[in-house]
């Protein structure tokens, strides 16, 4: 044995002689100061879960890293673990990207410091708070291993000036970030990344660069994991580290996550607005009837089983909780706003309701785009990662068109499927640009935190909150659907988040004064805001209104055709009638936006059936 192996062994000795020699003192230390038990089980259990926590990342890291370094030789050894659709995907492999990532990616690093870290990120993170106004980046260092890209598919046909692709992301670098704020420097390594994000090359434009801007988003929430150092090391503790990933994946969501979406734009004549609207296709109605065969997760008695469901960028909901059933009927109804029906796909989780928490006993998922070819669908879905189980569901799809006759039609569609139901009949899309001269707080007279709650009848919408402004720029779109639309109001609340949500001024407008409203849109413009407290000078709400008919069926519409490409092009007089598969042009046509239009003409591909029919077919 070489001399410094003999000097290698004795510091591993020290260190465990060290080590046993401040547990030992830790304990007759506690026992000196006569401390409880309690606080000796505390440690142990925090120590247990934070070893078992750093376990988990660690294991979870080595994957990420072993598929970055070679995919192939990891899925053969772990192809008895894979799913069967594994081998038959409907997406592009992107292996030449990766190979161009990983090649640059060396030379990236003083860039995306400067670029995006400093000058982009470093911004946008001092103008969310006053408190964060110090912030700066200490040390970043990318590291030598890229992110890798799964799959590729690209969208072609939706519409005629438009390439969408949607990137499969997957990363688990040795990258180093440390961040100061406060004078205090706090850091993060291991960082493990799993993402699905979509981005949108719109408008095509005949010049260079030939895209007017990139629009990017997530089409859920990423899934992220890291660990801190420097004074982050001071929240690595059970609970508190979860907490601080919560609220990182929130802020995530409210930025970047569907229906928010980030815009990069390349042409100035492009309202940033128009951009940031999403490409509503249609409305997916949802009739969760039952289950059968469901596992039992109590130990005394039965599940007491009930449904979540959800679609990217859409609300989720939940069914009521069905009491001691493992066959449980629901027969109930949801309705999502999609916006890209061929690649989304609706999801169902069922869970056992318990006092702490509820058990996971199951879940499906059904592709929006098996509706192409029937005008409903009612199935039973095999619950998926449990022994046993299926759900009966039924989906039907609405289109949205701008034809006011189609109200009376769905009106009667609506009364055939369940008597006394509020079932949606519009959709209202409310684009809230920005507020203007909003007032101080009278007792403080500091400027106030705005935000905006959206409000049609029962449903509510909330926009982000910003921190001292009287001009806040919201660019926000709220998706309202309407059971009702002509007698129902619109009510947009600004509300002050420094003075426990207080209304500082509010508006209203009946739904029908946007229906009577030729194409039943209302273009930006500002509303004078009034207040409960006394009149307002000046205190304006920019706004683009427009309402959708929902329309079961086959369709066809007439459109305005455009003579170019670009942004500054004049709308021809001309008009054409095209058939496609998609109904996101509707909603294009009646968004803020450039001079020019799509020539592109949605159909319906549903019609509606009746919930009293379904039903019967379950039983």
């Amino acid at each position: 044995m070489g001399i410094g192996s003999t000097e290698a062994h004795l510091v591993v000795i020290v260190k465990r002689y060290l080590g046993i020699v401040g547990l030992v003192f830790s304990v007759w230390l506690l026992g000196y100061f006569h401390f409880s038990i309690s606080w000796v089980l505390l440690v142990v259990f925090i120590y247990m879960f934070r070893i078992r926590q750093c376990t988990q990342s660690l294991v979870r890291h080595k994957k990420l890293n072993e598929i970055n370094k070679n995919k192939e030789q990891y899925t053969k050894a772990c192809v008895h673990e894979l799913p069967s659709w594994v081998f038959f995907p409907d997406i592009e492999r992107a292996e030449w990207i990766n190979r161009i990532i990983k090649k640059a990616w060396p030379y990236a690093n003083r860039y995306v410091d400067q670029a995006v870290f400093r000058d982009v990120l470093v911004r946008l993170v001092r103008e969310a708070s006053s408190t964060l106004a110090d912030f700066s980046f200490q040390k970043l260092d990318l590291g030598q291993i890229p992110p890798r890209i799964e799959g590729v598919k690209v969208y072609t046909d939706n519409v005629r000036d438009q390439i969408m692709i949607d990137i499969e992301v997957i990363y688990a670098g040795d990258a180093i970030m440390k961040a100061k704020l406060k004078g205090i420097v706090c850091g993060i390594k291991n960082i493990q990344f799993v993402a699905d994000i979509r981005i949108i090359l719109s408008p095509l434009i005949n010049t260079i660069p030939l895209v007017g801007a990139v629009t990017f988003f997530f089409l859920k929430k990423p899934s992220i994991d890291f660990k801190l150092t420097d004074a982050g090391t001071l929240v690595d503790i059970p609970g508190l580290h979860d907490l601080l990933l919560v609220q990182i994946n929130d802020i995530i969501a409210s930025m970047m996550v569907l229906p928010n979406r980030q815009v990069l734009p390349f042409v100035k004549d492009i309202p940033i607005g128009y951009l940031r609207c999403s490409n509503l296709q249609s409305v997916v109605r949802a009739f969760i009837l039952g289950a059968k065969d469901l596992i039992n997760a109590d130990i005394v008695g039965k599940s007491d089983p009930y449904v979540k469901v959800k679609v990217p960028g859409s609300i989720e909901y939940r069914t009521e909780t069905i009491d001691n059933a493992l066959n449980p009927e629901w027969n109930e109804i949801f309705e999502f706003v999609v916006e890209q029906y061929e690649s989304d796909s609706i999801e169902f989780e069922v869970y056992d309701e318990d006092l702490g928490k509820d058990d996971f006993i199951g879940r499906a998922q059904l592709p929006l785009n098996t509706l192409v070819d029937d005008d409903h669908i009612n199935t039973w879905l095999t619950l998926q990662d449990v022994k046993n189980g299926s759900l009966n569901v039924s989906l039907q799809y609405f289109s949205l068109t701008k034809q006011k006759s189609a109200l009376e039609i769905i009106e009667r569609k609506n009364n055939e499927v369940k008597k006394g139901e509020k079932l949606s009949k519009a959709l209202l899309v409310c684009y809230i640009d920005r507020c203007l001269n909003l007032p101080q707080s009278k007792k403080t007279r500091q400027e106030p935190n705005p935000f905006c709650r959206v409000k049609v009848e029962g449903t509510e919408t909330k926009t982000q909150t910003y921190e001292g402004q009287t001009n806040p720029q919201f660019e926000h779109i709220s998706q309202i659907l309407c059971s009702n639309p002509l007698h129902e109001k619109l009510k947009i609340y600004v509300c002050n988040a420094k003075s426990k949500n207080e209304v500082i001024a509010y508006f209203e407008m009946p739904i029908k004064q946007v229906y009577d409203a030729d194409t039943m849109t209302i273009d930006t413009q500002s509303y004078p805001l009034k207040s409960v407290s006394g009149p307002l000078d000046k205190t304006e709400i920019i706004l683009h209104l427009s309402l959708f008919i929902l329309s079961p069926g086959h369709s066809s519409e007439t459109r305005l055709s455009s003579s170019s490409q670009t942004p500054s092009a004049t709308p021809s007089t001309s008009r054409t009638t095209r058939r496609t598969n998609n109904n996101r042009n509707n909603m294009q046509d009646s968004l803020p936006r450039p001079s020019f239009k799509e020539d592109n003409v949605s159909k319906s591909i549903a019609s509606g059936v009746q919930l009293d029919v379904i039903i019967g077919e379950h039983n």
